[in-house]
């Protein structure tokens, strides 16, 4: 590091310490937003004066709008709002006046933004000529697997050496009492266990067959007595639920499609969730509530840093091909052959562990 470097590098920390303000950019992809959570803990922590503001498009920007660790959030326009709404976004940023600007994901649009907001540090991925609008980049190492140490290690820039925090997401008691109310009007038993699932997600590499899920439905109802409550994620509309029905019958609560907020509501008063490695897969998990995530073509190592924080655990069968990282697969093993039972085991293991910490955290 050569000397201009290291004086801007101690200039930002100065201005940190003080309480300048600082901006995270992860614009897209709820579950990446949720995994950068950790990055903002670590930074408060070293430096509690400064406030955190937040950058990303819907829906990251409606789920970290109330957050306590998170100041104000900057919405990114949707394409249809035109160029006066980023002109708009643009100066409000700049406004700011920030010490440091953080881009998680560096791509054209929001490496252009983070070097609108004039930031006097801007940290950034080293791809191709975008590098250029950051005044730092950062070369994350290839043995660094974890996508929230990933994150993380964009701080080292700073000295700061800090380890994974389970991603939080705090729901109101207004959004829990809509959320009873939910539940109850579909006729759930909230006296009963309450296991929540969704079988779509965005590419079939990473869906677990609907008959699957209909299996262990079933076999929850069967041996727990439990309540099943489906989601329905966006653009997954009636011919969706019809299919779902179809598989699954009559015996599950079906919810409509919900705003981010509603749907981490919800999942904060069930008794568990499972869930394909997606958005809501880490939106359950930052609520709180037992979790079991379904993996296909993707890595838990990569994905579900959270086994060591409570009942959190990942599914998934340790085939030749996988991780194979694809989005189309003409045979698809690693989803197919993993078995109900083999889920259901786990459901039940973080039913019983989410039990054991709440009484103990009763008793306490």
């Amino acid at each position: 590091m050569n000397r201009v470097m290291a004086n801007r590098i101690e200039t930002v920390i100065e201005s940190l310490s003080r309480g300048a303000p600082v901006l995270v950019s992860r614009l897209q992809y709820l579950g990446d937003v949720i995994l950068t959570l950790p990055l903002a803990y670590a930074i408060k922590q070293r430096f509690p004066k400064c406030d955190i503001d937040y950058l990303s498009k819907r829906p990251g920007a409606e789920l970290l709008d109330p957050e306590s660790a998170i100041r104000a959030v900057h919405r990114v326009p949707d394409p249809g709002e035109g160029v006066a709404a980023t002109v708009r976004l643009i100066r409000r940023l700049r406004e700011r006046r920030f010490a440091l600007a953080i881009d998680l994901l560096s791509n054209p649009r929001s490496a252009f933004l983070i070097w609108a907001t004039g930031a006097r540090f801007r940290l950034g991925g080293t791809r191709r000529v975008r590098r250029h609008l950051y005044t730092h980049t950062v070369h994350v190492p290839a043995d660094i697997r974890s996508s929230a140490a990933h994150h993380l290690y964009y701080l080292n820039t700073l000295g700061i050496d800090a380890d994974i925090q389970k991603p939080r997401i705090t729901v109101s008691p207004e959004e829990s009492r809509r959320a009873r109310v939910l539940l109850d009007g579909l006729g759930v038993n909230v006296a009963k266990q309450k296991v929540g699932i969704h079988p779509g997600g965005k590419w079939e590499v990473k869906r677990w067959p609907v008959a699957s899920f209909a299996s262990l439905a079933a076999g929850l109802k069967a041996r727990l007595g439990a309540e099943v409550v489906v989601f329905r994620g966006p653009g997954e509309g009636g011919e969706f639920t019809d299919r779902l029905r179809n598989s699954l019958g009559n015996g599950a609560a079906y919810l409509p499609e919900l705003s981010v907020r509603d749907a981490a509501a919800v999942m904060g008063e069930l008794s568990a969730g499972v869930y394909c490695d997606g958005g809501a897969m880490h939106l359950s998990v930052a609520v709180g509530t037992p979790t079991v995530g379904i993996f296909g073509s993707s890595e838990p190592d990569v994905w579900f840093p959270y086994e060591r924080f409570g009942p959190f655990r990942a599914a998934y069968v340790p085939v030749a091909c996988r991780p194979c990282h694809s989005h189309f697969c003409d045979h698809l093993t690693c989803l197919e052959g993993l078995e109900v039972e083999a889920v259901e085991r786990l459901v039940i293991g973080v039913l019983e562990q989410g039990s054991s910490s709440a009484g103990a955290a009763d008793s306490g």
